[in-house]
């Protein structure tokens, strides 16, 4: 396989991830917002797993983005602020940085990797 068909598939994973990632982000903000830390806690875990993880896989495919540039900083941000609320048990803080910082940023991805993925699955000069 390729570099760019390599690539080219994660983009399409990453598409596909995002979309269960903002999903996520929803459900644990309300598990929050009801009391319900315990269950929110741990999906936590799996959320910034899962966030890393896309920061990783746009990163290592910017090449091949075109006209979509994508900027992490701003949730490699917003992580940090959530990994201190965390450990401050600011289960308040946590909610309210998913809900208003965090969603828009997965959001805007959403769309972008999208785009990217539509743009590449419509070249086939790059394979």
């Amino acid at each position: 396989m390729s570099q760019y068909a390599l690539k080219k598939e994660i983009i399409g994973t990453a598409a596909e991830y995002i979309v269960k990632a903002s999903e996520g982000v929803g459900q644990i903000v309300e598990f929050f917002q009801s009391g319900r830390e315990d269950v929110a806690t741990r999906m936590m875990v799996d959320l910034v797993e899962g966030i890393e993880w896309l920061t990783q896989a746009i990163e290592g495919t910017k090449d091949i983005h075109g006209e979509y540039s994508m900027d992490i900083s701003q949730a490699n941000s917003i992580l940090r602020e959530i990994s201190e609320a965390y450990e401050n048990m600011d289960y308040v803080l946590i909610s309210d940085l998913l809900e208003y910082e965090l969603v828009p940023i997965v959001n805007i991805w959403q769309e972008q990797l999208a785009n990217i993925k539509g743009v590449l699955d419509n070249d086939s000069a790059g394979e």
